[in-house]
Formats: C-alpha cells, structure tokens, sequence
C-alpha cells in the first residue's frame, strides 16, 4: 500500500516535469524572433552612369591685354564690364618719351641719308678725276714715245691714274658702309615710330571687358622688357564652359562629346545642358608627397547656348553685350553622362553585395554596421576584409519566408540603381537592408522576416 502511494507521487512528480518542460518549450517557440529584412522588386529601367564634380564658368575665349611698352596711363576709355571691339582704343600711355626718340631716330636717318649721298658725290668725283688721269697718261706716254716727255713723267702720270682707281674702290665700300648705315637708322625709325603708335592700347577682339587691372596715373610695365603688366582681360561670353578637375579614377569613363547636365549656383532650379570640349592629357597632382596626394585632369565642358537662350528671352537682353546669364568665376555643378541602358533588370544599390563563406565562429554571430540610413553604396559595400577569402557579388532573393544567396552579374550604375545582367529576373523581391544584416548576417537558406509581414508563431 505504501509502495503503491510511493509511485503515484513518483508519477505525478513526472506529469508536473513534463508539463512545466512543455510549458517552457511552447513558451521559448513563441518567443523565438526572426531576423527582419527589407524587400524592393527587381524592376526594368533605364540606368545612366554619370560622373558629378564641382567647377567654375569661364569663356571659352579670353584673351588678356598686356601693353607693349612701358609708361605711365595717361587716358582710360573703358570700364568692367563693358563690350568693345576689334580695333577699339581702350587706353593710351603717356607718348613723350617715345615721340622724342622719334625725332631723334628721325634726324639720325637724314643724317644718314646724307652721308650716303655724300659718299656717292665722292664716288663721282673720282670717276671724274679717273678720266682726267687717263686722258693725261695717254698724252704723256706719247711725249715720252716722241721724245718730248722723260720715262719719269710718264711713270708719275702712271702712278696718278693708278691712285684714282684706288680711290675709286674705296669710294664704292664708303658708299656701302654709308648705305648700310642709313637703311640701320630707318629700322630705329621704323621702331620709335611702333613704339610710339603702342602707347594707344586697342582691343583685339570682340567681347566684353572680364577684368580692368590699372587705373589713369598707374604706371604699367611692357612686354619688351619682362613678362608685361595684364591690364585688361576681354573675352568672348557668348560661348562659356565650366572647367571641372576629375579624379584619375573616373577620368577613363570620359570622352569628347559626352553630354553633360550644368547646374549654376547663381540661378537656382535652372539646367543648362553641354558637351566635353577637352580633356586634359596631363595630370594635376595636390598634396605632393603625402598621404592626401590627390591626381586629377582638368576636364572642360561647353554650355549649349540653346539651353539658355529662352531665359535670355524672358529678360529680353538677346545683344551682343550680353550674349549669355554667366559670369567668369561662377561656381557650377556639372554630371557628365558616359554611359546609358535602356530597359534592363535592376536593383537599388545597396542590394549588391560582396559575400564570402563565413568564418565558423561568424556563423552565429551578429554583425555590428553603420545605421541603415548612413549605409555606403556599392562601392563601400565592395570593399573586402580578407583578400585571401573568395568572394562573389551576390543579392539575397525573398522566397517562401528564407532567402536564397544569388551570384549576379553587374553593369553600369548611378547614384540609386545597379544593372543585374544576369542572375535574377524582373519581379524577384529582392532584400534591400538593413545594411549590417545583409551584409553580415544573411547566409544561403536562412529563415527571416519580412518588414511589415505578421510574425509566425509555433
């Protein structure tokens, strides 16, 4: 009887195990909590990689004006800003001293002129006094032959006649001399007289006055002796690029020709469109020597006129004084366009990823990442942590409630969207985030939630 009230206690002992173990069981499945993702669709669209960078407006030509002599401004007739043109007179510098040496360099050449003309008389002279000698030499030599005239007086007829054609000879390099002379005084004149028409400083060409450096009574310095004063900057506004500085990185994506999207910070919610003019052969390089040693190449794009012409318009300042809105040294933002796709199967970005098998002791444990809205794009999301472990881009495809790890193969971006060439097709939902739980945490197969799905219970 004992023995029998002994084992009921034994069994009900066992009963309450086993349905508090149960209880705790069931309790512990009710609280198991699946790790929660974000889906988008794969979708069809068109993809254009662009490259941005920051620049500045100047013309497309701008020509600086530097006088030729040196001088003190006497006489201004422009101001910034203003249009001129060709041959206009923009300045004069104080022409005295130059008109002085004029004068002198004048009266040098009728000096000149005058002792070549002098020498030629010379020359004449001695030809004259040749023929008289000649004429004598021979009346003398036939006294001498008829016995009237002695060998000495023929022999100082002889030697007279010979010394005029002496003279003769060094009358013609006098008359060389004197000619050259004369020709080297009218070049000096021929200079003082371009040295004093460049004291009036005309424009060069059309366009409008970018830049005036000097004021009347300021001393300028010409080109003839250094580098020259730049006094006066001209340019022609009626074709304007922005010139931008591009990383060596993105620089090969780049061609002449590709178009290009302007935004001026001078006119808010305005687009201009352009073209690649010119691009830089030879790199820039800044922090020479350190660690930020950056290497760019200066890259140009031409503003279509035709994109700003109607806002011209509607100002009604269609001149040739005002050919375009910009001003050099505005501060611009230009996308430049290298490639396109139409139509092809895509993601966001930062659905991309770079997976690799994970380590053991990884394959429990939870990552840590920067907070979803602070996730890299894809370049950051590339970058490997190990070079030694194989790696792969992938995307993680919602299915069933698990998702399925998916080799990709991608194209073109930009600053939203991937091309997926191949790999996934149009409708595939596709895990977008969080960013440390698709690129830490999801494996091949694994069970989750999806954000805004009722949570399962077991």
């Amino acid at each position: 009887m004992k023995k029998n009230k002994y084992k009921k206690w034994i069994w009900a002992a066992v009963a309450i195990i086993l349905v508090g173990a149960g209880a705790m069981y069931a309790k512990s499945k009710q609280k198991k909590v699946l790790t929660t993702v974000e889906t988008t669709l794969a979708e069809k669209r068109s993809i254009f990689a662009r490259v941005t960078e920051s620049g500045t407006i100047q013309p497309t030509v701008e020509v600086p004006v530097a006088p030729d002599v040196s001088g003190e401004i006497v006489e201004l007739y422009i101001k910034e800003g203003q249009y001129v043109k060709k041959g206009q007179l923009l300045a004069v510098i104080r022409p005295d001293n130059y008109q002085a040496a004029l004068e002198q360099s004048q009266a040098a050449v009728n000096s000149a002129n005058s002792d070549y003309l002098q020498a030629q008389a010379s020359q004449e002279q001695i030809k004259v006094n040749i023929r008289q000698d000649s004429i004598s030499l021979a009346r003398v030599r036939k006294m001498r032959d008829d016995k009237i005239a002695s060998q000495v007086d023929f022999e100082n007829a002889q030697l007279k006649y010979n010394l005029s054609l002496s003279q003769l000879s060094a009358s013609q390099y006098t008359i060389q001399a004197a000619f050259y002379r004369m020709k080297s005084s009218e070049a000096s004149l021929k200079q003082a007289q371009q040295n004093l028409n460049r004291t009036n400083i005309y424009a060069s060409m059309d366009g409008t006055v970018t830049l005036l450096n000097v004021e009347v009574g300021q001393r300028v310095v010409g080109t003839m002796q250094m580098a020259g004063t730049e006094m006066i900057k001209i340019a022609d506004l009626s074709s304007v690029e922005v010139v931008a500085e591009i990383n060596e990185n993105e620089i090969v994506n780049i061609h002449l020709g590709d178009s290009a999207l302007v935004e001026v910070d001078a006119f808010a919610n305005k687009k201009f469109f352009g073209k690649v003019t010119d691009i830089a052969y030879s790199a820039s390089k800044t922090g020479l020597g350190s660690s930020d040693q950056v290497t760019s190449f200066q890259v140009k794009v031409k503003i279509l006129p035709a994109s700003y012409q109607e806002m011209m318009k509607s100002k009604g300042e269609i001149s040739a004084t005002s050919a375009s809105p910009f001003r050099p040294g505005m501060s611009a933002l230009m996308e430049i366009y290298t490639d396109r796709v139409i139509d092809v199967v895509s993601v966001p970005l930062q659905a991309v990823t770079l997976h690799h098998e994970p380590k053991k002791e990884e394959q429990t444990k939870g990552g840590f990442g920067p907070p979803d809205d602070e996730a890299p794009k894809l370049e950051e999301a590339q970058k490997p942590k190990n070079d030694n472990v194989p790696k792969k881009e992938v995307v993680f495809v919602y299915e069933n409630g698990k998702v399925k790890e998916v080799p990709v193969k991608i194209g073109i971006s930009d600053d939203d969207y991937i091309e997926l060439k191949d790999g996934v097709s149009v409708g595939a939902k596709i895990v977008i985030g969080p960013y440390s739980v698709l690129t830490k945490e999801l494996q091949d197969g694994m069970e989750v939630q999806e954000k805004g799905a009722e949570v399962k219970k077991e």
